[in-house]
């Protein structure tokens, strides 16, 4: 079945009808197949070649990195990149469009709170048994224990209908429940009890773990029986290279790619004849402004000021050598998503100072000192432009980095239940779980954002989900964004786009705006 647009998807929803093929994979624009030799054929028109080792550096390590001695775990993993060995019911593509994974079909009930999965026949595990609704189930039960929030706080029970058949039962309608599956921890494991269950490293994914070393290293080795066909290359191995030891690995010849390169070194990897390429997007940096104690930014029109002294375009041109990118809209939609609404005019300091003089200060205000962990490489090179930008203003605010080590318990110790102020990393997903972060809802992240604005921005993304008219939809979905806008419950600087730096004789290597959302199936070596 060919790759449906999010139009297509919410038209055939609204009809009941079964959804989502394979397809569409990694190169936005062009019609590829499904399989490795389709694909292969219609980049640069040569032949792929079988064999050879990708050893690809992280610069981004899984956030849980080191929180378990059990690493072959994907909720443990060394990164996010999960697909090398495990698959999901579904996973989301270049052009943020889920694409069946796992799941044969997809159905949705009428009122969109109970979805029915047909898995594909005949795919293997690892230990060459066959996974079955069986498997499915057991995995679904454990993520809803709490490794995976999309489907702990979605979801009511799940069911086999038959040996290749699951149900779904949601708490509420959701017409973007495929997102929630496809995320990077939601991969389908054996069957196991609660306390084993994916521990044993085995997925269904085109490699196979043979060997990890749990806060560095991983290899994992072709698996010929793999669903999609055997991949081409012999073997994946994965080193978490944080800083120059990025660069410095790949001169060496010890890394033949990175992912998530440091945007300050692009020219580095090119003097070292290295590729780019770049995802349309990345992560974002969330500032987040609690609430709950007697902040300045407690009053809406000091919020207002920030959102307009920030210079985000001049983060763009100094960090990421792209004038032109997209910035944040100060919700949590990403630029790739096609629900994003830009923010109304651009930069506007005599706007921000009027706005402060309003809000009783004429001379300008000082603000909390905000915290940051340098989880990307180019964080400590934004904050003093988001500083500088901001005090031209009249707004003094510090941004100080802490170890990412322990900077979890660290942010979150005092003013509980929502922590200091501090910077969030926020990946690019769906609008309903975009807007569901920045919700009253979520008590943390937001900041401690209430009142009537608030609860009109909530009551408009939960109607929006529970609705297949895409038109409504995207009605809903701009008004909620626009509230946002107005309340600015924390500064979302945005900006970034993924790359991947290669080998020119590595193949088919993609960087995805979802960085967890990478594949290495259709990667091959042309040596």
């Amino acid at each position: 079945m060919p790759g449906l647009s999010r139009r297509e998807f919410l038209t055939q929803v609204s009809a009941g009808a079964a959804v989502f093929g394979l397809s569409q994979l990694f190169n936005p624009g062009r019609p590829l197949a499904a399989t490795p030799d389709a694909i292969a054929a219609m980049i640069e028109g040569q032949t792929p070649k079988r064999g050879g080792v990708l050893t690809y550096g992280q610069t981004y390590p899984n956030w849980a990195l080191g929180q378990s001695n059990r690493g072959q775990h994907p909720y443990y993993w060394l990164d996010l990149l999960t697909r090398s060995v495990w698959n999901g019911l579904v996973w989301v593509d270049e052009n943020m469009e889920p694409q069946l994974e796992l799941a044969s079909s997809a159905t949705p009930s009428d009122d969109l709170k109970v979805w029915d999965f047909e898995l594909r026949e005949g795919v293997l595990f690892h230990d060459g048994t066959e996974m079955t609704a069986t498997d499915v189930v057991a995995s679904m039960a454990f993520h809803k224990l709490g490794g995976v929030g999309l489907i702990s706080g979605q979801v009511d029970r799940v069911e086999a209908l038959g040996p290749r058949a699951v149900r779904f039962h949601l708490n509420a309608p959701n017409a973007e429940f495929l997102h929630s599956v496809a995320e990077y921890r939601a991969m389908v494991f054996k069957a196991a009890e609660p306390e084993a269950i994916g521990f044993d490293g085995i997925g269904t994914g085109p490699f196979r773990l043979t060997e990890i070393d749990n806060a560095r290293q991983f290899r994992a080795e072709r698996f010929d029986a793999c669903w999609t066909g055997a991949p081409w290359l012999d073997e994946v191995r994965g080193v978490i290279a944080v800083g120059n030891a990025a660069i410095n690995g790949y001169r060496a010849g010890q890394l033949n790619a990175v992912f998530n390169i440091d945007p300050g070194q692009t020219a580095q990897f090119e003097d070292a004849g290295a590729q780019i390429q770049a995802a349309p997007s990345g992560d974002q940096f969330w500032l987040i402004l609690p609430k709950n104690l007697d902040f300045p930014w407690n009053d809406v029109r000091v919020r207002q000021a920030m959102a307009l002294a920030v210079d985000r375009a001049r983060i763009n041109q100094i960090v990421y050598g792209d004038a032109d990118g997209w910035t944040g809209n100060d919700t949590h939609m990403n630029g790739v998503n096609a629900e994003f609404l830009p923010r109304e005019g651009g930069r506007d300091v005599a706007r921000a100072r009027a706005l402060l003089a309003e809000a009783g200060y004429p001379d300008g205000v000082s603000l909390p000192a905000m915290y940051f962990c340098p989880s990307f490489p180019e964080e400590p090179r934004i904050y003093p432009i988001v500083s500088e930008s901001l005090s031209e203003a009249g707004i003094r605010l510090v941004l100080e980095e802490r170890p990412c080590d322990g900077f979890n318990p660290f942010a979150t110790a005092v003013n509980q239940p929502i922590g200091r102020p501090r910077r969030n990393l926020v990946g690019p997903r769906n609008p309903f779980i975009n807007l569901s972060r920045l919700s009253p809802r979520n008590r943390e992240e937001p900041g401690g954002w209430a009142g009537p604005e608030a609860e009109r921005f909530d009551a408009l993304i939960l109607e929006a989900v529970g609705t297949a008219d895409p038109a409504r939809r995207l009605e809903l979905y701009h008004a909620a964004q626009r509230i946002a806008q107005q309340e600015v419950p924390g500064i979302m600087l945005g900006g970034r786009r993924n790359m991947v730096a290669h080998r020119p004789e590595v193949r088919n290597i993609r960087s995805h705006a979802q960085n967890w959302s990478s594949r290495f199936e259709y990667i091959w070596i042309d040596a």
